[in-house]
């Protein structure tokens, strides 16, 4: 507890570090400039896992300084986004006049910034509720589920990637009133999605017991490996929902409907925290597979009715 809190104190001393290269970051996007943001955040991973070597494999100094390390790091992140504004693009650069209150658009910020926050708060509580419930299936359960619950993340990351290509996409040719391209730009994200999903299934069957392999040890192998690839034989296939949903977060985001995203991710969390708790006791973990599957399936089926009253109806222009 004592190291805990003492790295959660480090990390959010640096989280100003944190807000500042995000800022930096959504603005240099929304004006079309997304690979600097990229590459000073590689720059900064790297650094990240270079100073780890040094500090902790290297001279020994502990856990702890690994929140340092991460500090450093999303320090120059900031610092290096902040640099490349003020030498290259002149219209983001803060001047002393820049500082005064614009009601309307705090407004409009805090209501975004509010159902954001509501939104991304949602995920997290599902999954606690989902942990306690594998819980109760016993060690070589809950060591599997820790380990696919690992590839999920990793496997639904580039989805959520893709659908913040397609929140940057529409926002920008929307403010731009080019609506002739957002159509198109939404259905080649959509296309991108499906075509990752094509990948990560493939490479998920074929590899699926390569890959649970490597967050277990040997003597516990055999049985968490088993109940592993089971569940991902399933969930490979799955992982086309969330790649769709996210495409029409994305879409909805983009068209500043947050209420619409938080609306949706509350539905699919909310059903698949219950059919969890349904299934797990009377399938096992793969119950959960089957539940973030129902969870997925009723959110497209808000989504997609959706938008397409939104394209009947003329809410946004009609050229969609």
């Amino acid at each position: 507890m004592e190291m805990t809190s003492i790295y959660l104190r480090i990390i959010f001393l640096g989280a100003p570090f944190t807000y500042f290269y995000n800022a930096l970051a959504s603005a240099l996007k929304s004006v079309g400039d997304s690979k600097t943001p990229l590459k000073f955040l590689m720059f900064s991973s790297v650094l990240n896992g270079v100073l780890d070597l040094i500090f902790i494999g290297g001279l020994g100094f502990g856990i702890v300084c690994s929140a340092v390390t991460t500090v450093i790091a999303e320090a120059v992140s900031a610092a290096l986004s902040i640099g490349y504004v003020y030498q290259k693009i002149p219209y983001l650069q803060l001047k002393s006049g820049d500082f005064h209150l614009d009601r309307k658009l705090l407004h409009m910020t805090l209501q975004y910034g509010s159902v954001t926050a509501l939104q991304q708060s949602c995920q997290p509580i599902g999954k606690l509720l989902i942990q306690g419930s594998v819980n109760t299936l016993g060690v070589d359960a809950i060591a599997a589920f820790n380990a696919v619950n690992r590839v999920d993340d990793f496997a639904c990351m580039p989805e959520q990637s893709i659908s913040h290509g397609i929140t940057t996409f529409i926002a920008q040719n929307r403010g731009a009133k080019k609506y002739d391209r957002l159509q198109k730009g939404f259905r080649q994200g959509l296309f991108l999605e499906f075509g990752y999903w094509l990948c990560i299934c493939s490479l998920v069957l074929v590899l699926r017991q390569n890959i649970v392999g490597l967050f277990v040890s040997e003597n516990q192998a055999k049985e968490i490996i088993l109940l592993g690839s089971q569940y991902l034989k399933s969930m490979a296939f799955f992982y086309l929902y969330p790649g769709f949903t996210n495409g029409f977060q994305g879409f909805y985001r983009g068209m500043g409907m947050m209420k619409m995203t938080l609306f949706g991710t509350f539905i699919q969390t909310s059903l698949r925290v219950i059919a969890t708790w349904i299934l797990v006791p009377r399938i096992g973990i793969y119950g959960v597979a089957f539940a973030c599957a129902a969870g997925w399936s009723v959110m497209l089926l808000v989504e997609i009715p959706y938008y397409f009253y939104l394209r009947r109806n003329c809410i946004y222009p009609k050229s969609l």
